[in-house]
């Protein structure tokens, strides 16, 4: 029973570590709720920030690959084109954000949003212009597609979690009061692993009486529902003015879109009549989707994946 119990808290005392197994997908849904809660610090912005950016910019690579491969069997890509290109603009706004800023978790939840709406947009677009056979060898193809660009973002998230982690555990140590620094700083150099750190966590635990334990995780669950609160309070609160935020980022967009030189002139005027139409959509109230729900797929011509959502 002691045993027990010493598992349960670790389990309370670990739900807030994020795993270096890292997902490509940048879902908006309920689970943004979770993703969140990360964001509480600066290490926890980044990362979202950084994954966010690796999933627009891997879906950006996979999307030119198609662009190419309809190319050289004639079909005409101006509208992929189009969308490929407001997703560049977007990976500019993604990278732009400032991980300390108050409006942070404000700014990931809209960015993510637009990601959603332009991935499905384009694998909309694939589908119009060709059949669901030649979409599975299309997907297959890009399946595994990646490059030094993704790679170096990949390192650059673990490095964030490791320091995340770090400072998460530290927290924990302080709860259950007893404080490891030379497990910590192997944890963070990366010589240990998150589960080794677990398990130390577990003998502590087991060797408190059941008082300190119930203690201990009765101060816990307080503050992991604070967390979720205020989470659920930042989602909620970004749906106000939604609309209006999407609509000055189209108006920006377009903007861009106008003043950029040596555009195939086919694409521009398709980009500019797609973000348009979107602003005309979003000023009549009928346009785009909220901060809080919808899904991007994990590669274009896919289904929406399991990755990237929840607390990762």
């Amino acid at each position: 029973m002691k045993k027990t119990i010493g598992i349960i808290m670790v389990l309370v005392l670990t739900a807030s570590l994020i795993p270096l197994a890292l997902a490509d997908d940048v879902e908006i849904d309920a689970k943004t709720q979770n993703e969140v809660e990360a964001m509480e610090c600066q290490y926890g912005a980044e990362i979202r920030l950084l994954q966010l950016e690796k999933s627009i910019t891997t879906n950006i690579i996979k999307g030119e690959e198609v662009v190419s491969v309809l190319e050289d069997l004639e079909y005409n890509t101006a509208e992929l084109e189009a969308i490929l290109f407001e997703l560049e603009i977007l990976l500019d706004e993604v990278q732009s954000v400032d991980a300390n800023s108050t409006n942070a978790t404000q700014e990931f939840i809209d960015l993510k949003s637009d990601a959603k709406e332009l991935t499905e947009d384009f694998r909309e677009a694939v589908h119009e212009l060709i059949d669901d056979y030649a979409v599975e060898g299309l997907r297959e193809r890009i399946r595994n597609m990646t490059c030094e660009q993704v790679q170096n973002l990949t390192s650059k998230i673990q490095n964030r979690i490791r320091f995340y982690n770090r400072n998460q555990l530290h927290r924990l140590y302080e709860v259950i009061g007893e404080t490891d620094e030379s497990l910590l700083n192997q944890y963070q150099n990366g010589n240990i692993t998150k589960e080794q750190v677990k398990n130390q966590i577990n003998k502590i635990v087991n060797q408190m009486t059941k008082q300190k334990r119930n203690q201990i995780f009765a101060e816990l669950k307080e503050s992991n529902i604070k967390e979720k609160i205020q989470a659920k309070a930042c989602v909620e609160d970004s749906t106000e003015g939604f609309q209006e935020r999407k609509q000055a980022r189209l108006t920006h967009r377009l903007q861009v879109v106008q003043n950029s030189q040596n555009m195939d002139s086919q694409v521009q005027n398709q980009i500019q009549n797609i973000i348009s139409n979107k602003i005309d959509q979003v000023s009549s109230g009928s346009g785009g989707s909220n901060g809080s729900n919808g899904g991007s797929s994990n590669g274009y011509g896919g289904s929406n994946g399991s990755g990237g959502g929840g607390k990762q």
